[in-house]
């Protein structure tokens, strides 16, 4: 495995800076602001802002009480009120606090050129950073202060950047970003995610151009001298041009947390810590993975645990996989609990105490090589590159696996005859409808990924997988699923006049669909993100099972 950098380099309190949004033109571009602090070292700003984005999006709270339920992965089994989508919120001051801190971590490297080893390759994982970061941001809310943001008490009230103008933009930052990397040389030795790897990083940029484009393939939007999302993609695998994606699960991307109290996952806390038991994996996912293509998916027993009639960690050895209802009422949820013994259906795998590196007690995945494949698949499907679309569904199926049974307990292979009858399976259901086949395998595969399960469904709109609560939505919205996140309340007070205006896309004849009634804090099925052009799948893609 890869050389991680220590978490010591992490100081606790007072490097994050004060976070007052305001701009930047580019992500790699600076306004001179005398309020911003000159003095901070601007590798453990970087090493900072990784581990804290990494809780923003791998956490007991964002992932598990809003991203997992919002794919419908897991359940609520006794306060399902979350699961029901009440509320559906994604604070973002997180994000933008660390954003910030990168941005200054740039300029302070710049003005400073002694703190880095090297500025280019600064430069570089800083702006990679800051694009995923800024992506996750735009899937979830649509459009968000972009071109004015980071400026801190320079523009206090930044105006909403439209999604089809962020896209292109992040494409353009990866690029540049691409342009500074020199894989010869050293990387920021405050570098938590790669340890200064800068052939990772490459790859990893080369990697978020593709998740870039294929998302924003049915965007309106300029994409200027990049051409498209299709040149965007055959530009991303070209090794000739700037390095090439991921190539194997040892490229894997993520973060790895540390054992110390300080710096473990939330994650790991609810679990581990507190003895917490708020979830169980979703009979619509668990029932998917276990007979949507006539034979059980292996990733089943990396994902969740088996049923028991022995306590925690309910691993019996049955091979058992029940799922909980999604989204009950709670009086419901909470009689079927109770009427059940402690490992009576199965909980979400911990993925305790070793992570992929061995080092830590849990870990944030950034991006996979299965990814990559089937973004391939996708694009070869589409005549954009070369390759047979079946044969990299399969090999990512395989990836897939094949992580999964190294760093788990899960007895499983990608060489297996379970395995490899699994994939003939998935193969046979290509032809007839590929795109769904896709949808369906990226879905799975971004299990605990933050946001990008939910985002795979409302890309592809693959039919068959989600449904509405079978409590009802306690939410104030008509669409029976999330198809976007509301602004933060507080940006009603902070910047009323931008906020309206982007809040009130949500109404009329917002990104073309049609009449809708409310604004962004009162969701139907006409709210949704730029890049969502066809909304659900169905009219009916939500009644219950």
């Amino acid at each position: 495995m890869r050389r991680h950098v220590t978490l010591t380099l992490l100081v606790a309190g007072g490097l994050s800076l004060l976070l007052a949004l305001g701009g930047c033109d580019s992500l790699t571009s600076y306004n001179d602001n005398p309020n911003e602090a000159t003095s901070a070292n601007p590798n453990n700003l970087l090493a900072n802002a990784q581990r804290y984005m990494s809780g923003e999006v791998y956490a007991g709270t964002n992932m598990m009480r809003r991203s997992s339920v919002w794919a419908q992965y897991t359940t609520q089994n006794f306060y399902p009120s979350e699961s029901r989508y009440s509320p559906v919120n994604y604070p973002w001051e997180g994000f933008y606090t660390r954003l910030t801190d990168l941005k200054t971590a740039k300029q302070i490297a710049k003005e400073r050129p002694g703190t880095v080893q090297n500025q280019g390759n600064f430069q570089a994982v800083a702006t990679i950073m800051q694009t995923w970061a800024f992506q996750i941001l735009t899937d979830a809310y649509g459009d968000i202060p972009f071109d004015e943001a980071l400026q801190q008490r320079g523009n206090q009230s930044p105006a909403y950047t439209a999604q089809a103008d962020i896209y292109p933009a992040l494409v353009d930052s990866l690029n540049t970003a691409l342009g500074k990397i020199n894989t010869g040389a050293a990387g920021p030795s405050g570098d938590l995610v790669n340890g200064g790897d800068m052939e990772m990083w490459q790859k990893f940029a080369n990697g978020l151009k593709m998740r870039i484009a294929l998302r924003g393939y049915e965007l309106d939007a300029n994409w200027g001298d990049l051409g498209g999302p299709g040149d965007i993609i055959s530009n991303a695998v070209d090794p000739n041009v700037n390095g090439e994606p991921l190539t194997s699960n040892a490229d894997n991307v993520y973060f790895q947390f540390g054992t110390s109290a300080v710096h473990r996952n939330s994650y790991y806390e609810n679990r581990e810590v507190d003895f917490r038991d708020d979830f169980d994996g979703s009979a619509r996912f668990i029932g998917f993975m276990e007979t949507e293509y006539g034979t059980a998916d292996p990733r089943l027993d990396a994902y969740f645990e088996q049923t028991s009639n022995s306590g925690r960690p309910c691993e019996d050895g049955s091979g058992e996989y029940e799922g909980f209802p999604f989204a009950l009422e709670q009086g419901d949820a909470q009689g079927l609990y109770g009427a059940n013994p402690t490992c009576g259906f199965s909980r979400p795998e911990a993925w305790f105490p070793n992570g992929p590196s061995g080092e830590g007690d849990s870990f944030s995945p950034m991006m996979y090589y299965d990814e990559v494949l089937l973004t391939k698949a996708w694009a070869a499907n589409e005549g954009l590159i070369s390759g047979t679309p079946e044969d990299l569904v399969g090999d990512a199926i395989e990836a897939s696996v094949n992580f999964y049974g190294s760093q788990t307990d899960a007895d499983i292979s990608g060489s297996s005859n379970a395995t490899q009858n699994y994939i003939s399976q998935v193969q046979n259901d290509f032809g007839s409808d590929p795109e769904q086949v896709i949808g369906e395998q990226r879905y799975i595969s971004f299990y605990m990924h933050n946001i990008q399960g939910w985002s795979t469904w409302r890309r592809f709109d693959f039919k068959g997988v989600l449904g509405a609560p079978e409590g009802g939505v306690a939410g104030g919205f008509d669409s029976y699923a999330p198809l976007r996140v509301p602004y933060p309340s507080s940006e009603a007070n902070l910047n009323g006049e931008n906020y309206t205006e982007a809040a009130n896309k949500c109404s009329g004849n917002f990104q073309g669909s049609g009449s809708s009634e409310g604004g962004a804090q009162n969701e139907d099925e006409d709210c949704r993100v730029a890049w969502d052009v066809d909304g659900p799948p169905s009219a009916n893609a939500y009644s219950a099972d």
